[in-house]
Formats: C-alpha cells, sequence, structure tokens
C-alpha cells in the first residue's frame, strides 16, 4: 500500500538569497516532531518543470524519473538522494507506489525522506527556489512558502567570503537587488507566502517562531530552539553552515556599519533603496540623480565598481530599466533605444562570445547609420573581458556620449 503519511499537509518551502539565514531557518523548521526538512534539491532549477511534464506523460515514468534525479549531484560527486540518506531502490519505491504527475516527483526525496523520519510533513529549503516560486505554486497549489531576507550589507559580504559566488561587493549588491525586485510581486500577492526578516529571527526568536507555526498550521514548540534537526540540513562541502545549531545571537545585525567601507555601504544603500526602505532597514539612501541602463546584469557592477562606488559618494546611481536581461543581442541593443547602453551578455563558451561580439558590432553600426545610434558612456565598461572592451570602443566611435558623472 502507498504511504502517504508525509502529504497530509501542505508542504513548506523556505527560499531566500544566499546567506540570508535560510539554513538556520530549515534548522528551526525541520526540528518540528511533525516536520522533517533535509539538504537543498535544488530540483526546480536541476530538474526543469517541462522536462518532468514530458516524463511524466511518457511511458517507464517512474525509470525515467529516477534516474534523472540520480543524474542530479552534489558538488562532491553525490546524487541529492544520497545526500538525505536515500537509495534508487528506496527512491523509485516511493515514486512507483503513487500515480504520475509532476508533484510526485518534485516531492519524491523530501517525502520519502520525511517518511524514513517517521515525520507525516516535509520542508524544502533551496535559497535559489526563489527564482521559481511561481512554478513551486503550480505543482504545489497549496504550498507554504516562507523566504527570508537580511540586510544585504551583512549578507553579501557573508556571500563573498563563504561561498565565493563573486569577488565583486557593487556586483553582488545589483545582483541582489535584482532578485529582490523579481521576486517581490509574487510575495506581495501571494497569500501562502510570507517574508520574515533574519534580523526580527535572530532578535525575537520565539515570537517569530510561533508566528510561522501559525502560517504554516502547526503548534509551536519549544524544542525547536534548540535545533535538533541541523545536522539533517547541511552537508560536509557546506563549511558555511558548520554553525547554525549555535546559540542563536543578534550579534551580527547590522555589523555592516562598523565591518563595511564607509563608501562601499553607500554605494550599497543607493543600489538597494528600494528594497532597504520596503523592508525598513535603517538609512537606506535615495539617489540624487540617476540614469537608466539597460542591460544592467551582474557584470555591470563588476566591470564598474570604482567608478559606480565614486558616483554614489555623489548620490548619483546607474539603476537598471525593466526586470528582464535580455535574450538576445538584438533585444539589448533595441528594446530601449534611448536607454544608456550597460553591459552587454555575450555568454560563456569563446565561439559564442566571439559571433555575439560581433552581432553587436553590426547593430551598432547599423543603428549609427539609420541616425538612431546607441547611448554610451565612456565611463563605464560594457561588461568584463577583452571582447566587452572592443565593442564598447566600437560604441564609443559610433554612438552618443552621454557623461553621467559629472
Amino acid at each position: 500500500m502507498p504511504n502517504h503519511s508525509s502529504c497530509e499537509k501542505a508542504p513548506i518551502f523556505i527560499v531566500g538569497p544566499p546567506r540570508s539565514g535560510t539554513s538556520l531557518l530549515s534548522a528551526i523548521i525541520g526540528s518540528h516532531s511533525n516536520i522533517a526538512c533535509g539538504p537543498e534539491t535544488d530540483l526546480f532549477r536541476a530538474l526543469p518543470l517541462r522536462d518532468v511534464e514530458q516524463i511524466v506523460t511518457g511511458e517507464n515514468w517512474c525509470e525515467k524519473a529516477t534516474e534523472r534525479m540520480e543524474e542530479i549531484k552534489y558538488p562532491d560527486g553525490k546524487s541529492i538522494a544520497a545526500h538525505f540518506g536515500l537509495t534508487r531502490v528506496q527512491l523509485s519505491e516511493h515514486l512507483s507506489n503513487q500515480a504520475a504527475s509532476a508533484k510526485v516527483i518534485y516531492s519524491s526525496i523530501p517525502a520519502a525522506f520525511a517518511d524514513t523520519q517517521g515525520k507525516a510533513r516535509w520542508a524544502e529549503k533551496t535559497p535559489r527556489h526563489l527564482f521559481y516560486v511561481d512554478e513551486i505554486r503550480r505543482v504545489f497549489p497549496d504550498a507554504k512558502i516562507i523566504r527570508i531576507i537580511r540586510d544585504p550589507r551583512d549578507s553579501i559580504p557573508s556571500v563573498i567570503k563563504n561561498i565565493g559566488l563573486s569577488a565583486s561587493l557593487v556586483g553582488e549588491f545589483y545582483r541582489w537587488a535584482s532578485v529582490y525586485a523579481k521576486s517581490e510581486p509574487f510575495f506581495r500577492k501571494d497569500p501562502d507566502s510570507i517574508t520574515i526578516r533574519y534580523e526580527d529571527l535572530v532578535t525575537n526568536t520565539e515570537e517569530q517562531i510561533a508566528s510561522i507555526c501559525d502560517f504554516i498550521g502547526e503548534e509551536f514548540e519549544p524544542s525547536m530552539l534548540d535545533r535538533e534537526g541541523a545536522n539533517l540540513v547541511r552537508v560536509a562541502s557546506e563549511t558555511w553552515k558548520s554553525d547554525i545549531d549555535k546559540k542563536i545571537t543578534a550579534q551580527n545585525v547590522y555589523g555592516w556599519r562598523s565591518n563595511l567601507d564607509v563608501d562601499v555601504a553607500r554605494a550599497a544603500s543607493l543600489i538597494c533603496c528600494e528594497a532597504l526602505e520596503q523592508l525598513e532597514y535603517p538609512d537606506p539612501i535615495k539617489p540624487e540623480k540617476e540614469v537608466k541602463v539597460f542591460p544592467l546584469g551582474e557584470n555591470f557592477g563588476v566591470a564598474n565598481e570604482s567608478h559606480i562606488i565614486d558616483c554614489a559618494k555623489k548620490g548619483y546611481r546607474y539603476t537598471a530599466i525593466g526586470d528582464t536581461y535580455p535574450e538576445s543581442m538584438s533585444e539589448a541593443l533595441d528594446l530601449y533605444p534611448d536607454v544608456l547602453l550597460g553591459d552587454l551578455p555575450l555568454g560563456k563558451r569563446p565561439s559564442i562570445r566571439v559571433r555575439r561580439s560581433m552581432h553587436a558590432i553590426s547593430r551598432i553600426i547599423m543603428r549609427f547609420l539609420s541616425r538612431k545610434p546607441v547611448i554610451v558612456d565612456p565611463d563605464i565598461n560594457l561588461g568584463v573581458g577583452a571582447l566587452n572592451r572592443m565593442i564598447g570602443k566600437v560604441a564609443l566611435v559610433f554612438g552618443t556620449r552621454k557623461t553621467f558623472a559629472n
């Protein structure tokens, strides 16, 4: 007979930017006597919904789903299921006991894990599932989604120190602001989602946990404060999670005031101004002057870090127009013809970068010939690398110069 014990209540998804407290929160929730929470699955990114929908409508769906999930590996080479202490046989048996659906596939690992823990409900924590909340809601219409946020002036230095996604503080502040802007409409409208601040969780822990329990429909248990579920949440390769079972402290709240360079802090407070205001964080800085840039991805901050910091000293800010990054060079150069040209998406493969560079140059020249030249700031770089610099030089020759900083 199929075991549906782990599906009686709505699943819980914990999402948020990196180093915002997702691991701490998952350890707390996973310590509830009724809820199991293991390591990150990353399934909505690693196993796209369109692929899952094809699997469930085809033959041998159970075997194909098991095989696809076994192919998804952690950086240490182990499969996701292995990190949950599940074998391929256990995963296959769990799937085979149920009717084919996307919901069954995405829940298979956390639900099977909950069964092994003898718990009736499961929670799943993957920070980057913040990008997939629409898909989560589509597959799990009754899911409870919790977004945890931390002041980016505290979380971003921690990201660079512990995870190493980038060495550029400014680039990461732009990334954080973009992620927040893209996810905010969902959490503003979705009735089964909440946002909590890390600062509130560590300064008023018991009250915050009680409020979360009320949201997910569980009784608050004082044992959640002890976080006995912490060992089930982390894996050995994620050394930055080693302290999630230590004493909860507010020692690092707003540590940026003393730890972050004053000019970098000012730039961050400008870049993230709207989000800081909405989240009621201290000291947002409204720009005295700003210019819209398209496209503006994380490479814009990386390539122009010192210049952006210098502009911030004057209260100036470059900001994105639109909430999407371009799909093609034509979009980047044509979608907003009267907006300052930002960093161009060339890709990672050398052959693709060369082809897109040639395309960008031809589009810039065509815009010049059609008397609609691109607008370019001579003080900024159009991304990182030699090809981006070459495109920038061409844009300065065939485009209209607009100096922003002066």
